[in-house]
């Protein structure tokens, strides 16, 4: 007789847009091809990003408070009935007393609650002792970064915390970097989500592409991404007469022919998790510049070797640099060369030796 299937649910919010629910498509298309059977369990119905598994809504019992007690009961029999081994959290968690009940009534199976971002609030509770309730005895904590680790230990104290960096599918990635695009001038890329909050700062990008020599260079500024920031931002780019030079490609189902053709990719972040932007534009073969932010660039980037890191926040530097990475021939050249050297840290392969170490 063969062997059981360890058997995973990965619930998360959606299969689209956003880099964490891309991670979680992503995690079950590695989880499946290493022979694990894989279900999610989504909040919301939207699904665009290639996954592998079955899937189980929540959407339909979503809205009103009968409706959501529904769903909690739903939730609850669905785990129980289909025993699963091990569950992976995706979600963001802030509403404390909806964790409490799910911690302790619903997630009888292995949890793993996973952490995607340096600020903390997205999935603890401000306060430490709630925080401890919930999550001091929990099977693992998975975090996407050592930075994100290590304050969580030093919070906390907990010591069932460890760190997987998330996986990109490397193949995949130089298959669609060739697919062609419309851009016929050199330019610097920025992308990511253009949200309210705005983590990205684009608009104190372009403002520093403005003052840079770029602006009266060559090289455009090129932004993919999209939310309810992007009018400002164009708007922005007209008051700063620079249309001509500052283009807006909106959200990309395949962002990478962009990153293959840019000469470098920026990222300016308040502050990130891991951010995928930076590995997956270096499995394009392209040089990367970010910000030291908390956290992730500084384990990404080997800087004067595949990249350059910059004082977090300091957009005098970051001016500076740019202008270096276009004018430094052989600094450019080197960093192109080096683009692609820690492809084993984030290959399924090493994901998924990674996890075998929790899922046994």
């Amino acid at each position: 007789m063969q062997d059981k299937k360890i058997k995973i649910a990965l619930l998360g919010t959606s299969l689209s847009h956003g880099g964490v629910n891309k991670m979680q498509a992503l995690y079950s298309i590695a989880f499946e091809n290493a022979g694990y059977e894989v279900h999610h369990i989504l909040v919301n119905p939207e699904i665009e990003f290639d996954y592998r598994g079955k899937v189980f809504h929540l959407s339909p019992y979503k809205n009103g408070v009968f409706n959501r007690l529904r769903r909690f009961f739903i939730l609850r029999n669905f785990i129980r009935n289909e025993k699963f081994d091990f569950l992976i959290d995706f979600r963001g968690r802030t509403k404390p007393l909806m964790e409490f009940l799910l911690t302790k009534f619903v997630f009888t199976s292995r949890y793993i609650p996973t952490v995607h971002n340096y600020k903390l609030d997205f999935y603890f509770p401000k306060n430490n002792w709630i925080s401890k309730l919930l999550y001091q005895k929990t099977f693992k904590i998975v975090t996407i970064s050592k930075a994100i680790e290590d304050k969580i230990i030093d919070l906390y104290g907990f010591s069932n915390v460890t760190t997987i960096y998330n996986p990109i599918d490397y193949d995949t990635i130089q298959l669609l970097a060739d697919k062609p695009i419309s851009i016929n001038f050199p330019y610097i890329l920025a992308a990511g989500r253009m949200d309210e909050d705005n983590i990205k700062q684009f608009d104190k990008l372009i403002e520093t592409y403005a003052q840079s020599d770029l602006a009266t260079s060559a090289y455009h500024l090129v932004f993919l991404g999209d939310g309810v920031l992007r009018s400002q931002f164009e708007q922005l780019v007209e008051r700063l007469q620079l249309k001509e030079k500052i283009h807006f490609y909106g959200f990309q189902s395949n962002p990478y022919p962009f990153m293959n053709k840019a000469h470098f990719l920026v990222l300016c972040s308040k502050n990130e998790g891991y951010p995928t932007v930076l590995t997956e534009t270096l499995a394009c073969g392209t040089p990367v510049i970010s910000f030291d932010c908390a956290s992730g660039p500084n384990e990404i980037i080997k800087s004067n070797e595949n990249g350059l890191l910059v004082e977090n926040q300091n957009f005098e530097a970051l001016k500076i640099v740019m202008e270096r990475m276009i004018s430094d021939k052989e600094l450019y050249a080197k960093c192109k060369k080096n683009a692609q050297n820690q492809k084993d840290l984030h290959s399924f392969e090493q994901f998924i030796k990674d996890w075998k170490t929790i899922l046994t």
